[in-house]
């Protein structure tokens, strides 16, 4: 091979790693109130509200991904990272977009995290094994992964989060709240809250919360342990089992075997009319404690 042939292979090698990504800037007209929906399979998705009527979309596509499709309707913008067909060895796009505060957001990622914050429209963030963070005052959140953690803290904002293996946490929540897992544990922060539904297999469950008027509580696990953590004053009637752990009780009376024959203990009271209280654990302990 001559020199020259020599000198162009060199020049097309040393390019490679600048073809390898793309860096993406690209900005469009968006309504203050629509909805946006990104779609990416790898890398991370950051979306932060803000206030202006534009998305824009910084950031870096992977190796092996063939274009960012970017389209914007009067109502609706889609933002895609679109792979070669029967792609292989692509590497992940790390995108972060802004939105006009006000949007209705969907995310669907594999195994990309997703973070969104600052965006008061209905959240709703999906993955297949990425992490999942929430801020801001979201109207509405579901946040659903498989083998991912999902961090809320979202004021005010009653949702739905949900994970297989990974841990769920919910902090500042208050209104509806429902949290789930397989084998994860579920941690619940918040205050007035009017009705929350938590959920496990084999993870511990703990609420540290203030109970609305009329509040509703429901918290059960297989195989973890419970833990109520709530004011002194509250009010509601209380309903709790367990088959082989022991419960503990700051609010009042011991618990009571079910069986003479059997390992299993109960506990059913009331501090007052209005709220209603159940834990249940197969196989760990119940721990009802005041603030």
């Amino acid at each position: 091979m001559n020199r020259i042939g020599i000198l162009a292979l060199t020049m097309a090698a040393a390019a490679m790693p600048a073809a390898a990504q793309q860096r993406v800037d690209e900005t469009k007209p968006a309504a203050k109130d629509g909805a946006v929906e990104v779609h990416n399979v790898a890398g991370s998705v950051r979306v932060t509200g803000w206030d202006q009527d534009q998305v824009a979309v910084t950031g870096t596509l992977g190796r092996g991904t063939e274009r960012l499709e970017f389209t914007a309707g009067e109502r609706r913008t889609v933002v895609r990272v679109v792979l070669p067909h029967n792609a292989h060895h692509v590497d992940g796009s790390d995108l972060e977009i802004k939105v006009p505060r006000g949007s209705s957001l969907e995310v669907n990622t594999v195994s990309a995290d997703i973070s969104a914050d600052k965006v008061s429209g209905e959240t709703v963030l999906e993955s297949v094994s990425g992490e999942i963070t929430v801020g801001g005052e979201p109207k509405r959140f579901t946040a659903r992964t498989v083998s991912g953690d999902v961090d809320i803290t979202a004021a005010s904002a009653p949702g739905q989060a949900k994970s297989v293996s990974g841990t769920v946490k919910l902090n500042g929540v208050t209104g509806d709240v429902e949290a789930g897992s397989v084998s994860g544990d579920i941690s619940v922060k918040g205050d007035a809250i009017s009705h929350v539904d938590l959920e496990t297999t084999s993870g511990d469950i703990r609420l540290d919360a203030g109970l609305a008027k009329d509040g509703r509580v429901t918290a059960k696990t297989v195989s973890g342990t419970v833990e109520l953590v709530l004011p002194a004053a509250t009010s509601a009637d209380f309903d709790v089992t367990t088959f082989s752990g022991h419960i503990t009780n700051a609010f009042g009376p011991e618990a009571k075997r079910t069986s003479e024959y059997g390992p299993g203990k109960e506990l059913s009271f009331s501090t007052g009319t209005g709220g209603r209280i159940v834990a249940r654990s197969f196989s760990g302990n119940v721990h009802l404690r005041k603030k």
